[in-house]
C-alpha cells in the first residue's frame, strides 16, 4: 500500500535495493564508522572518496552549536556539489554514519535537510535508503538498527525532508502489531520501545503540525500498557521481573521497575512539558527560514514480520542505578529518573557501548566527548561552547591534504573549520538540569555488567572499558570509580549496606571485575578503610568480597606480590598458602612413597601403557589382605597423583601425560564411584590452586576420564559445604554444565548440516545425487542423531542432577532451621548464599530447563517442598 502524493509528496522506496544497514551488527569488521569491507573500497588514504567520507563521519566531533553551524553549511555544499561522482559513497556513508554514530543523528538529519533544498533529488534517494534500511532491520529483528533508522527519520522531519504526518504513518506502521491477536509481549514491548525512545527528538514538530494523529499514537500506546500490566500479571511477570533484578529483598533503594514503564512515564512527564526538551540541539532551527522551502518525500508502507527466535529485548528489564539517596555531597544525586533527559542521555551511551564493543579506545571517545552532542549545561562542569581546540581538525591529524584540482572541484573545502570566528556567540541554555556524565556512564556499565541473567558482551569488555575510561578520563573519573566500589561494596556510606540485598551473581560478578581493576592499576587500594569488614561473619557478603578478589588476584600476578600490598590485619582473608601441589606421596615416610617414585620414574620415561598396568597390579598385590574396593581406590589413587605431579609444571605437560596413558586412566574409572572418586583426587591434589583445578577438571571431561555427573556430585558433597561462598565451586560447576550443553549445540549443528547439505558455508555443500550417495548420507544421519540423543539426555541428567542436589541441599537446611525456631532463612548466610546461587543456575540456563521442565517438575516437586524452593523453580 503507497501512501498518497497529497500526504508525502515525492519518490518512493525501491524493494529491490541491497543495501543494509548494521546498526550495531557486523561489529567484527568495522572501522571508525565504516564496516571493513567498505573501507577497502577507497582506493588510497588521501583520494577524493576518502576525504568526502572522512568529512561526513568526523562532521561535529567535538565541535561547539556554532561550529557545527557553519561546517554544516560547507559540507552541504560539498556534497551537493560532489553527489553525481560519488553517488553510491555518499549514500553508504550517511547511512553508516546514522547507523554507527548515532549521537550525531541530529546532525546528519540537517545536513540533510540543507542538500535537499537545493538538490531534492538527493534528499529524494537518502529518504529512500533509509526506508531500504528500516526495513532490512525490521525484517532481520535489528531492532537498535531499527531504532537508529527511526531517528533519522526524526530528524529528516524536523529538517523538513518528510512530513511530519509521514513520519505519524510510519509510527503506525510499526505500531499495528498491537493489535495482532495474541500478539507475544515481548514484540510488543519491543515495538513500543523503539518508538517512544526516539519520539523526543520529534516531538515538537509533530505537537505543531499534526497534534491530533500524535495524540492518537499516543492514545494507542496507552491502551497498550494498560493492557500490559493485565498480561504481565497473568504470566508472572512480575516474578520474572524479581528474578532479573540486581537488588533483592526488602529495603531497597529504590523502586526497581522496569525500563519500559519508567519510559512511558517520562513520555507522558514530557508530554506535559509541552514536549520542550531542553538538552537536545536543533541545528535545523537555524534554518527554518531555508528548509520550509524545500520538497518533501514519501515513504512505502513498512512491515513488521515475526520474528520468534531474535526478538532479544524480552523485557521488563530493571534499571540499575548507583549514585541514589547519596547524603555525600560530592556526589551530585541529579538523575531524576522521571525526566526524559535521563533516559536519552543513558540510552546513548548503551548505544555507543553496543556499537563501539570491537574498540574501547573508540568507545571511550565518544563517551567521552558527549557533552559535544547536547545543550551546552546539560552535564555539571563540561563547557562546549568552546571548541577542544582552535586548530583546524585534520584527517588523522595529518598535515594538509591538497586534492589535485583535476581530480574534483571541491579542492580544499574539504576541512572542517574550528576557527575561533566560529566560537562567536555561545548559546546560553537555562533551566536544563545538569549532570554529572561520569556517573551515568558509571551507572550505565555497570548496568550491563549486572545484566541478568547474562550481560550482551563477555566481561572483559566491560573490565577494560572501565580501565580505558580511567585512564583517559583520569581528571574526573577515578574518583567516581572509587565511590561506586566504596559506596556500593566496602565499608563506607548508605550503598555499602547494599551487599547483603543484591543478587549473588551480581556480587560474584563485581569482585570479578574488581580484582582484574586492581590488577590495571598496580593492585593500589587504601585497605584500611575495610579493617571494620574483619569482624563480620566469615560467610557475611562484604567479607567474601574482600577474600575472593584477594584470591582473583593472585591469577593476575603471584602470591608474594599481592600479599605485600595488604596490611597484616587482612592476612586472614588471604590464602594460608601459595599457589602449590599437594602430593600425597610425597614425604619419604609415607608406606607408597617408593611406588610412587617408581611409577614416576616410568611415566617420566614414557613407558608403555602395558607396563604401568604392570606395574600397577604389581602394587596392588602388595596389599593382599585389603578389601577389593579399597585396594581399586589405593591404585587409582597413586596413579592419577603421579600423572598430576608429573604434569604439574605446565598445562602442557599435564595434557601429554594425559593423552599418553589415557586408556590406563580410563580403564581405573569406568564406574561412576570410581570417576567420583578421581575428581576428589584431582581436588585434593590442587587444593592450593584452585584455577588449576577447574582446568584440570575440564581436561580431563574432555577426554571423557570422568563424566559432568561425577563433578557435580563432588561439588554437592557434605565436605565442600564450607566452600559454598566460593568462586571456584561455582565457576567449576558453571563450566561442567555448559561443557555439556556445548556438545549438545555441537552435534546438532552437525546434524544440520547432514540434513542440508547445501547449507554448508558459502552454500558449496555436497550434491547427494546418487544412490549411494543417498545411503551413506542416510547412515551418518542415523549415527549423529543417536548421538545427539545421548549427549541431549546428558544434558537433561545433568541438570535434573542439579536440581535434585539443590532442593534435597537447601530442604534439609530449611527443616533444621524449622527445628531450630529461625523463621527467616535467608538471615542465614550459608542459605543466603547456596539459595542465591540455585536460582542463578535455573535463570541461567532456563532455555535447557523448559525442555523437560514437567519432567522435573514430577522428579523434584513434593506435596511438602517448602514455597521458597517453588518459587525459585517458577521463576
Amino acid at each position: 500500500m503507497e501512501r498518497s502524493p497529497d500526504e508525502t509528496g515525492g519518490s518512493r522506496r525501491n524493494d529491490n535495493d541491497e543495501r543494509r544497514g548494521n546498526g550495531g551488527r557486523d561489529r567484527k569488521q568495522r572501522e571508525r564508522g565504516r564496516s571493513y569491507s567498505e573501507s577497502q573500497d577507497q582506493v588510497t588514504d588521501d583520494s577524493p572518496e576518502k576525504k568526502l567520507s572522512t568529512l561526513l563521519v568526523i562532521l561535529g566531533d567535538k565541535m561547539t552549536p556554532q561550529e557545527i553551524h557553519k561546517n554544516i553549511e560547507k559540507i552541504a555544499d560539498i556534497v551537493q556539489t560532489e553527489y553525481s561522482k560519488y553517488e553510491p559513497l555518499v549514500l553508504k556513508t550517511i547511512k553508516n554514519c546514522f547507523m554507527e554514530l548515532p549521537m550525531k543523528t541530529f546532525i546528519y538529519g540537517t545536513l540533510v535537510g540543507l542538500v535537499n533544498v537545493k538538490r531534492p533529488d538527493i534528499g529524494s534517494a537518502i529518504v529512500k535508503m533509509t526506508a531500504q534500511t528500516l526495513q532490512q532491520c525490521l525484517n532481520e529483528g535489528n531492532w537498535r538498527g531499527a531504532k537508529f533508522a527511526l531517528k533519522f527519520f526524526a530528524e529528516l522531519t524536523n529538517a523538513n525532508v518528510i512530513l511530519p504526518r509521514t513520519m505519524l504513518d510510519i509510527y503506525d506502521d510499526l505500531l499495528t502489531t498491537l493489535d495482532e491477536p495474541n500478539v507475544k509481549l515481548y514484540r510488543a514491548d519491543t515495538i513500543v520501545y523503539i518508538v517512544l525512545s526516539t519520539l523526543p527528538f520529534v516531538a515538537l514538530q509533530l505537537r505543531e503540525r499534526s497534534l491530533e494523529v500524535l495524540d492518537s499514537i499516543l492514545s494507542k500506546i496507552e491502551r497498550y500498557f494498560e493492557s500490559r500490566e493485565r498480561a504481565i500479571a497473568e504470566i508472572g511477570g512480575s516474578v520474572v521481573l524479581h528474578s532479573v533484578t540486581p537488588y533483592i529483598g526488602s529495603n531497597l533503594p529504590y523502586d526497581q521497575a522496569d525500563t519500559l514503564d519508567i519510559l512511558w512515564s517520562q513520555i507522558q512527564n514530557l508530554r506535559r512539558e509541552g514536549w520542550e526538551c531542553k538538552i537536545l540541539l536543533k541545528p535545523w532551527s537555524d534554518y527554518d527560514s531555508i528548509l520550509v522551502t524545500s520538497d518533501q518525500h514519501e515513504v512505502d508502507k513498512f512491515i513488521v514480520k515475526e520474528h520468534s527466535h531474535k526478538l532479544c529485548n524480552s523485557l521488563p528489564v530493571p534499571l540499575f542505578r548507583v549514585f541514589v539517596g547519596l547524603e555525600d555531597e560530592t556526589i551530585v544525586d541529579s538523575h531524576k529518573t522521571t525526566d526524559i533527559s535521563y533516559f536519552l542521555i543513558r540510552d546513548i551511551i548503551d548505544d555507543i557501548i553496543e556499537i563501539y564493543e570491537i574498540n574501547r579506545k573508540e568507545c571511550t571517545k565518544y563517551l567521552k566527548d558527549l557533552p559535544y552532542n547536547f545543550s551546552s549545561g546539560t552535564f555539571v562542569e563540561k563547557d562546549t561552547t568552546t571548541s577542544i581546540t582552535n586548530s583546524e581538525v585534520k584527517v588523522k591529524d595529518e598535515p594538509d591534504i591538497k586534492i589535485e584540482p583535476d581530480m574534483d572541484t571541491f579542492s580544499n573545502n574539504w576541512r572542517i573549520d574550528n576557527s575561533k570566528e566560529a566560537n562567536a556567540g555561545s548559546i546560553s541554555n537555562q533551566g536544563i538540569v545538569s549532570f554529572k556524565l561520569e556517573q551515568i556512564i558509571v551507572e550505565e556499565i555497570f548496568s550491563h555488567i549486572f545484566r541478568l541473567p547474562q550481560p550482551r558482551f563477555k566481561p572483559i569488555f566491560y573490565h577494560s572499558l572501565l580501565t580505558e575510561i580511567c585512564k583517559s578520563m583520569h581528571e574526573s573519573f577515578p574518583p567516581i570509580i572509587s565511590f561506586a566500589i566504596l559506596y556500593v561494596f566496602m565499608s563506607i556510606g548508605i550503598l555499602f549496606d547494599r551487599l547483603g540485598i543484591m543478587d549473588v551473581e551480581c556480587c560474584y560478578r563485581f569482585w570479578n571485575w574488581f580484582a582484574h581493576h586492581l590488577s590495571n592499576f598496580g593492585f593500589v587500594w587504601n585497605w584500611k578503610d575495610w579493617e571494620s569488614t574483619l569482624q563480620l561473619d566469615p560467610l557475611h557478603p562484604k567479607v567474601c568480597f574482600i577474600r575472593e578478589t584477594l584470591e582473583k588476584t593472585i591469577r593476575y600476578s603471584y602470591y608474594d606480590r599481592i600479599r605485600s600490598t595488604i596490611p597484616e590485619e587482612f592476612f586472614v582473608l588471604f590464602p594460608a598458602a601459595e599457589p602449590s601441589t599437594n602430593f600425597r606421596y610425597e614425604d619419604p615416610d609415607h608406606h607408597l612413597n617408593n611406588s610412587a617414585t617408581s611409577l614416576i620414574s616410568k611415566l617420566r620415561n614414557k613407558c608403555p601403557n602395558s607396563e604401568i598396568q604392570a606395574h600397577l597390579d604389581e602394587v596392588g598385590k602388595s596389599f593382599p589382605d585389603l578389601p577389593a574396593k579399597e585396594k581399586e581406590q589405593t591404585i587409582r589413587d597413586l596413579f592419577v597423583q603421579c600423572v598430576l605431579m608429573l604434569g604439574s609444571k605446565s598445562f602442557s605437560h599435564v595434557l601429554n601425560v594425559i593423552e599418553r596413558y589415557l586408556l590406563v586412566l580410563q580403564s581405573l574409572n569406568e564406574t561412576p564411584e570410581a570417576r567420583l572418586h578421581t575428581v576428589k583426587i584431582v581436588a585434593e591434589f590442587w587444593m592450593n590452586n584452585t584455577q588449576f583445578l577447574g582446568i584440570l577438571l575440564d581436561k580431563l571431561l574432555n577426554y571423557r576420564v570422568i563424566d559432568a555427573i561425577s563433578v557435580i556430585s563432588w561439588l554437592f558433597t557434605e565436605e565442600m559445604e564450607k566452600d559454598i561462598a566460593k568462586s571456584y565451586v561455582w565457576e567449576i560447576m558453571k563450566n561442567t554444565i555448559n561443557k555439556v550443553i556445548s556438545r549438545v549445540k555441537q552435534v546438532a549443528s552437525k546434524r544440520e548440516m547432514v540434513l542440508n547439505p547445501q547449507s554448508e558455508v558459502g552454500g558449496q555443500g555436497i550434491d547427494i545425487t546418487s544412490e549411494e550417495d543417498k545411503k551413506i548420507n542416510s547412515q551418518e544421519l542415523h549415527t549423529v542423531e543417536n548421538t545427539l540423543n545421548a549427549v541431549t539426555r546428558e544434558q537433561k541428567e545433568v541438570l535434573l542432577k542439579i536440581a535434585q542436589m539443590f532442593v534435597s541441599l537447601l530442604d534439609s537446611r530449611l527443616k533444621t532451621y524449622e527445628s531450630q525456631g529461625i523463621t527467616d532463612p535467608m538471615s542465614q548466610l550459608w542459605f543466603w548464599w547456596a539459595y542465591g546461587f540455585f536460582k542463578e543456575i535455573t535463570r541461567t540456563y532456563q532455555p535447557q530447563i523448559s525442555t523437560f521442565f514437567v519432567t522435573m517438575e514430577t522428579i523434584v516437586v513434593t506435596p511438602d517442598l517448602n514455597p521458597r524452593i517453588l518459587n525459585v523453580i517458577g521463576m
